[in-house]
C-alpha cells in the first residue's frame, strides 16, 4: 500500500481525509493491495460476520441503506443477508448503478435506487417520502476507490445514535482500507475481520 496522505478532515467521524495521491484516489484497486486468489468475494465468514453485526440492532433497526446491491451471486450476498433477516417493518434501500428493481417490494419495505451514490438527494428524497430520518445500518460496497469511499462515508451524517457502518473489501480495495483506518475511534468502536489471505475482508464501525 502506498503512503497515505492525511489531509485535514471536514467530514464528521473521520480523523483525517486520506489520500494516496491524486493519480491513485480514483482507482478501484491497486496491484499491490491484492496478492492472493479467492474463490468468492463475499465469503461464508463475511456473511456470518455481517449477520452477527446486523442482529445486534435488528429489533430496533428501522432503516438499512446498502451501497452496492447484489454485488455477488444472489442469494450469497450482503443483500440477501439483509433481505432474508430483516423485520418486515424495517425499510431496506439499496443504491446501485445498475437496475436492481427486481428486488423492489413495497409490502416488504424493499426499495432500490438506480443511481451514482454521489447523488445523495436521490436517497434523502426517498427517505423523506418514507418518513425515515436516520440510517441504522449503512453497508458500503459500491465503488472502492478512495474518493468514492470518502463520499459514501459522508452518508453517516444520517446515521442513528446506535448505528453501524459496515465495509466489504477492507483487505482488497484501497478505499475501504484507508477509510477504515481514518475513522475516529473516539466516536466509533471499529473492528476489521478476516485479515487473512483468501478473504476480501469486512469491517464494522459502531457508533459510541
Amino acid at each position: 500500500m502506498n503512503i497515505i496522505i492525511k489531509n485535514k478532515s471536514n467530514i464528521d467521524g473521520l480523523k483525517y481525509i486520506p489520500s494516496l495521491g491524486k493519480q491513485l484516489d480514483d482507482l478501484d484497486h491497486l496491484d499491490d493491495t491484492f496478492f492472493w486468489n479467492v474463490e468468492t468475494e463475499f465469503s461464508k465468514d463475511d456473511q456470518r460476520l455481517l449477520l452477527e453485526h446486523f442482529n445486534k440492532i435488528k429489533n430496533k433497526c428501522k432503516c438499512i441503506v446498502e451501497i452496492g446491491v447484489c454485488r455477488n451471486d444472489y442469494p450469497y450476498s450482503s443483500t440477501s443477508i439483509f433481505l432474508d433477516n430483516k423485520l418486515t417493518d424495517t425499510i431496506y434501500i439499496g443504491i446501485d448503478l445498475s437496475d436492481k428493481s427486481f428486488l423492489n417490494n413495497k409490502i416488504k419495505n424493499v426499495y432500490t435506487i438506480k443511481s451514482d451514490s454521489r447523488d445523495k438527494f436521490n436517497l434523502y428524497n426517498l427517505m423523506s417520502s418514507l418518513e425515515i430520518e436516520k440510517i441504522d445500518f449503512l453497508f458500503i460496497d459500491g465503488g472502492h476507490s478512495v474518493n468514492m469511499c470518502i463520499n459514501d462515508w459522508s452518508y453517516t451524517e444520517k446515521i442513528s445514535d446506535f448505528g453501524i457502518i459496515g465495509f466489504h473489501g477492507t483487505n482488497r480495495h484501497p478505499g475501504p482500507m484507508v477509510i477504515f483506518e481514518a475513522i475516529d475511534e473516539t466516536l466509533y468502536n471499529k473492528s476489521k475481520y478476516m485479515e487473512i489471505p483468501g478473504d476480501w475482508g469486512v469491517g464494522f464501525a459502531i457508533k459510541k
